[in-house]
């Protein structure tokens, strides 16, 4: 055979093989379109591809960095079955049709995970019935279509430089998490025995070295602060390491060695951490770039409300939610549209009918009434002198629902001076208080109300908000507008609507770095354990 023919017979075979491959491509994609037509979200996806396959071996190899990379945020491989899918990469069958079945289904992988870290693996909704979708400018196919376009050996690292939430918080708990992942590396922590009795300042304690290793170990104590005296006595610096520890506990703050501070103290190690997973994700429930722009946030757990304005948190101020087991505030998000000063309080009619109605019968109803400055009115926006007589027969129509109760304005009001309506169907809102519960803000467990949200600093909320939204407002008409007897339920619009966070955080980092425990005071956290799969 001349060296010509040799020539031509591999031509041919390679046009051949060519061909072959281009065929079984073809069928390839052919099965691809026919998997994805009902599927919206993979159907725009393949069809901005020609509905080519998405996965090659070097794709594969990052996409298994990608998620495994994940464990670093909380979201371990198992969460995606990362085990399972590995070795079926490894052998990619010749059948066109099992090739277009990997291939898609690997793409719902990655997507799922990119969702995952970008806006939480637990849709908040089926723990939160009451939250409402945040619009996302950037879709988890958006991320994935930029990664396919860097070299396929940055494809992890482009992802988890750009999906994780921009919020510096979230980068100082992924921080967190590693080094509490660290400590129970080393052994994490041994428990305190029970003393006994409460132990503070100037008692011998003779727990006393193991207790200041546990303060040392999450830095409530410094490591050079001396672990031995001779005669085990507690002292002033242990006292008030322990005060630290108390405060980032959200509990009593008083340098002793008590019940409630011993059951924190011997939390472990793998509870911390499993916290800490829980609330990175709530976390990425939240706007990309809510931090950009202002917005309020209330900490249910925590107990606590903050004003974020262009990255910088304008002021933190305690506040009273529901109470657990009966008034629980719930979480979900809304914009505040206007505020009234020195408003009368509606009484809700369930609150009527079955507390404050069979109060008054038990006794003489127009003083029930005179004393704490209750109305009847036929409708909540009654004028002030359009009230009813108070007596059984108008008493039967509130419970009824066929007239209504309101409370008259004033520091004696359940509402205070001031209230924030960001209006909602759970009728709730943000408000003052009167002045005889001004004291619950002292508590460590603020848990009060009947699911309204009562702020310890109506002035200064109204303030900060009032001054970035309206012209000509400052502390001191703030101040006149309260303090106005002769105008109530004096209404006040923002010009600008204000974004209101009701979150339940159990873990947060507070300004100063530190991270802070909360008591999970809804149970909101044993459902989300269950989503992660958590003992």
């Amino acid at each position: 055979m001349t060296s010509l023919s040799r020539h031509l017979i591999a031509a041919l075979i390679t046009l051949i093989l060519s061909f072959s491959v281009s065929q079984s491509q073809a069928q390839v994609n052919v099965e691809i379109r026919n998997r994805v037509a009902s599927d919206t979200l993979l159907k725009g996806f393949y069809e901005g591809r020609n509905y080519n396959p998405v996965w090659n071996a070097a794709n594969l190899q990052g996409l298994s960095a990608f998620i495994r990379s994940l464990d670093g945020h909380g979201l371990g491989p198992h969460l995606f079955s990362l085990n399972e899918w590995e070795p079926i990469w490894q052998y990619l069958p010749p059948d066109p049709g099992a090739q277009a079945d990997i291939d898609t289904k690997t793409t719902h992988l990655a997507l799922y995970a990119i969702q995952s870290l970008a806006y939480g693996f637990v849709d908040p909704a089926t723990v939160h019935p009451k939250w409402k979708d945040v619009p996302r400018e950037i879709a988890a196919s958006d991320f994935l279509n930029a990664a396919l376009q860097q070299p396929p050996h940055t494809f992890a690292n482009f992802l988890l430089s750009k999906v994780p939430p921009q919020d510096s918080r979230y980068a100082d708990m992924v921080n967190t998490l590693q080094r509490y992942r660290k400590i129970q590396s080393f052994g994490g922590w041994k428990p305190l025995p029970n003393p006994g009795q409460a132990m503070g300042p100037g008692m011998s304690y003779r727990d006393l070295d193991l207790l200041k290793a546990r303060l040392q170990a999450e830095g409530d104590l410094p490591e050079t602060a001396q672990k031995r005296n001779r005669k085990n006595i507690f002292e002033q610096l242990t006292s008030d390491a322990l005060k630290s520890f108390q405060f980032r506990h959200g509990i009593e703050v008083d340098g002793w060695v008590g019940p409630s501070t011993l059951r924190e103290l011997n939390h472990s190690t793998q509870d911390r951490i499993n916290t800490l997973i829980i609330n990175l994700d709530r976390l990425r429930w939240m706007p990309r770039a809510f931090e950009q722009a202002e917005y309020v946030e209330v900490n249910i757990a925590e107990g606590a409300l903050r004003v974020y304005n262009k990255r910088r948190r304008l002021t933190t101020m305690e506040v009273v939610v529901g109470v657990k087991g009966k008034h629980q505030t719930p979480v979900f998000h809304g914009n505040m549209k206007y505020m009234i000063f020195r408003p009368y309080w509606n009484v809700p009619p369930k609150i009527a009918r079955e507390e404050l109605v069979p109060s008054a019968l038990k006794g003489d109803p127009a003083a029930y009434f005179s004393k704490n400055f209750y109305e009847i009115v036929w409708g909540y926006g009654a004028k002030p002198d359009a009230t009813l007589p108070v007596n059984a027969e108008n008493l039967q129509k509130v419970s009824e629902q066929k007239a209504y109760m309101r409370q008259k304005a004033g520091t004696h009001n359940a509402m205070g001076l001031v209230k924030f309506i960001f209006p909602n169907d759970n009728s709730v809102y943000l408000h003052d208080t009167s002045d005889e519960n001004k004291k619950l803000f002292q508590a460590a467990d603020r848990d009060f109300s009947h699911g309204c949200v009562r702020v310890s600093r109506p002035d200064e909320l109204a303030n900060i908000i009032l001054q970035r939204n309206r012209e000509g407002w400052n502390i001191g008409s703030v101040g006149n507008a309260m303090n106005d007897v002769s105008n109530p339920d004096n209404k006040v619009d923002l010009a600008t609507p204000l974004p209101v966070y009701l979150m339940y955080w159990t873990a947060f980092i507070m300004g100063d770095g530190r991270v802070r425990f909360d008591q999970d005071i809804y149970g909101h956290d044993t459902v989300m354990k269950q989503y992660f799969r958590m003992q």
